[in-house]
């Protein structure tokens, strides 16, 4: 069984994701680190070779972490940030990925607010504090605010993150366990 995470960076993907991968004791792959661990840094990827270059082959990328599913066990994968909003034709089939993940039973939208600037306000706050991204308040507003309405008309499960991440996965562990399939953890 697969389990997605997707919303903006900074949303808290990342940590929630592998604070319920360790309580349902399954993998987490984190698409960014997978992407950089192969491709090196995000940034000067995309500075080099482009955003849509980029896009694509972050997609590839998680086609081979889907590939990975084997029967009976369970994976998380984080996706990033902008991989629901990426442009249609970067691959022939992103467009079938992209609605099968928005519509599979276990992928999960996470935001910090649904009130699009209490949103801006949080996203660019974690943002500013990872040091290790070269950005910009200004870039990151952009971004987010770019994304936000995207984001919010999906029709998968909402997971707001404002709360501490304990109790954040509390509440994608109810919505797990109301599902009958998901009776075998």
């Amino acid at each position: 069984m697969l389990i997605y995470f997707i919303g903006p960076g900074g949303a808290g993907k990342t940590t929630t994701a592998k604070l319920l991968a360790s309580q349902l004791k399954c993998t987490c792959y984190d698409l960014d680190e997978y992407f950089m661990t192969l491709e090196g840094d995000i940034a000067q990827y995309i500075t080099t070779k482009g955003y849509e270059r980029y896009a694509l082959r972050n997609f590839e990328l998680f086609l081979e972490l889907k590939a990975k599913q084997q029967s009976g066990s369970i994976n998380l994968i984080v996706c990033s940030s902008g991989f629901m909003t990426y442009p249609n034709h970067i691959h022939r089939d992103y467009i079938k990925v992209k609605e099968a993940v928005e519509n599979h039973p276990f992928t999960f939208l996470l935001l910090p607010a649904v009130d699009l600037e209490l949103c801006v306000q949080l996203i660019v706050t974690r943002q500013m504090n990872r040091t290790y991204l070269k950005t910009s308040r200004e870039k990151e507003e952009l971004k987010i605010r770019s994304r936000f309405f995207s984001y919010v008309g999906l029709k998968c499960h909402l997971i707001l993150t404002e709360p501490p991440p304990d109790k954040v996965v509390v509440g994608i562990n109810m919505r797990l366990h109301s599902f009958a399939s998901f009776s075998f953890l």
